[in-house]
């Protein structure tokens, strides 16, 4: 599998509203030069449109309705870049919340997944712990006052050609459980956090900083505070997001969506 089903509804999600985008950019120019020919009399009015009718006789050609028009179509471009920034971004934190979503559910859910962490460490505790020659590695481990220290070097090789756990091991199942809770509330200032110290991505320091810029413009536009923003800006700012989503989905393919329950058996 060379996609998550998170990502590809993220890439229909994300090429619907640029699809929406161009057909503004070709509707608007059309309409200010179909208001421009009924003022000059070289047509007779605009078409119905799907919503927003009217059944008023000569509406559609009247002044008052041109000139609101003329005011509404001030600046739409402005209004487009930011409404086309709000969705992408609300796209691709969308992504990163499913993705996770996805590859639990691929392993039975949180619960289920958890178990499997649990009993890797239950299994090296209980069991491989009671063996004559991991329990002798191990020991060996162990701090000691002697003053002949033992061979840990060695010791750690040979605990490696067994399913021993070592202590940073038995915190993954403490892990998953704090990331099924944390994917349910999942803030967009955490997400480089998460994808770096949880699904051990690879972000660049210019990534993480491209990506809480589009994050603050996405806040400003929010709380109506003006950005200045033009659908060049706009399409650069998604390819860095879409280069995040790429690395995502290829690490989750790769790493996560790898069957598990078998491990026991």
């Amino acid at each position: 599998m060379n996609k998550t089903n998170a990502f590809v509804k993220w890439q229909k999600n994300t090429q619907e509203i640029f699809d929406f985008s161009v057909v503004i950019h070709y509707a608007i120019p059309n309409l200010k030069q179909k208001i421009k020919l009924i003022e000059e009399g070289k047509a007779r009015s605009l078409c119905r449109p799907d919503y927003y009718k009217s059944h008023k006789e000569g509406y559609y050609s009247s002044e008052n309705l041109m000139n609101s028009l003329k005011t509404r179509i001030s600046g739409y471009k402005s209004h487009v870049s930011d409404y086309l920034l709000l969705s992408l971004f609300s796209y691709f934190e969308a992504f990163i919340v499913d993705v996770i979503k996805e590859f639990l559910e691929f392993h039975g859910g949180i619960s289920t997944f958890q178990s499997f962490a649990i009993k890797k460490s239950k299994y090296s505790m209980d069991i491989l712990c009671n063996d004559k020659e991991i329990k002798k590695h191990k020991n060996k481990l162990k701090p000691t006052e002697a003053k002949n220290q033992p061979d840990r070097k060695h010791a750690t090789r040979e605990l490696k050609k067994t399913l021993y756990r070592f202590p940073s091991d038995h915190f993954s199942a403490y892990g998953i459980f704090m990331l099924g809770k944390k994917v349910e509330d999942l803030k967009a200032r955490d997400i480089p956090e998460v994808l770096i110290n949880v699904l051990l991505i690879e972000l660049t320091p210019e990534e993480i900083e491209k990506f809480h810029n589009i994050r603050n413009i996405r806040n400003n536009i929010a709380h109506g505070q003006p950005v200045n923003l033009n659908i060049k800006l706009v399409t650069e700012y998604n390819e860095v997001l879409m280069g995040v989503a790429k690395k995502v989905n290829n690490h989750i393919c790769e790493f996560f969506k790898i069957y598990e329950n078998n491990f026991f058996n």
